[in-house]
């Protein structure tokens, strides 16, 4: 019926069609984050780390999205320097791309989303960067929360499960790193994890990841 199977819908049945379809995807969309919150805040999602460039997860993340910005008419930008992060690289990549996605919806047309990674205090630093409406500094704790939106309306317009974050948050807490905002109203947002450092060991003329770097305070 929805394809037209049985001939033309009126328009108005062919509106409703378009809802429930589009609430049906966003259902599936929320189960799927629920599920996967859950499985990562039981340790039931076993993370694989390894020593990966950051900034390749990076540009991985940002091509990866490139066609949704480029329908937003948003530019995305990565600037990385190098770095090997201790981190399950799909885990990150599913962490950028939830912080770049949420940059992108957030932004207006001719508008850019700046992706930053960089080695800071012996910690790699991803950053993703925007220039939207800016989130209130009452919420910068809770917008990490199950179902948190920085406006009621957020779920309706931008299609979102409100999970996002708090999936990112989740992973992000399983690698022993952390994450939060910097934002002011009207100012835009800048997300920011810290992730481990990965500790190489030379074998003959072959560098092994071996875990993640520890830095002791006052060396």
């Amino acid at each position: 019926m929805a394809g037209g199977v049985a001939g033309p819908l009126p328009e108005q049945a062919e509106r409703l069609v378009d809802i429930a379809r589009s609430n049906s995807g966003r259902l599936v969309r929320l189960i799927n984050d629920i599920l996967d919150l859950e499985r990562i805040e039981s340790g039931r999602v076993e993370m694989t780390p390894a020593a990966v460039p950051a900034a390749d997860l990076a540009r991985r993340a940002v091509e990866e999205l490139r066609p949704v910005a480029d329908d937003a008419g948003v530019t995305v930008r990565v600037a990385a320097a190098p770095a090997l992060v201790w981190a399950d690289p799909d885990r990150v990549l599913q962490t950028l791309t939830n912080l770049i996605s949420n940059a992108v919806k957030f932004s207006d047309r001719d508008n850019a989303v700046d992706v930053e990674v960089g080695l800071v205090d012996g910690e790699v630093h991803f950053a993703v960067r925007d220039r939207g409406r800016g989130i209130p500094a009452d919420k910068h704790d809770t917008v990490f929360g199950r179902f948190a939106q920085v406006d009621a309306s957020d779920a309706r317009e931008k299609g979102g499960t409100g999970l996002g974050l708090a999936i990112c948050r989740s992973i992000v807490e399983q690698h022993g790193g952390r994450i939060w905002v910097d934002s002011t109203l009207g100012h835009g947002s800048v997300f920011t994890f810290a992730l481990p450092v990965a500790r190489v060991e030379i074998t003959g003329t072959v560098c092994v990841g071996v875990g993640p770097e520890h830095v002791v305070d006052g060396l």
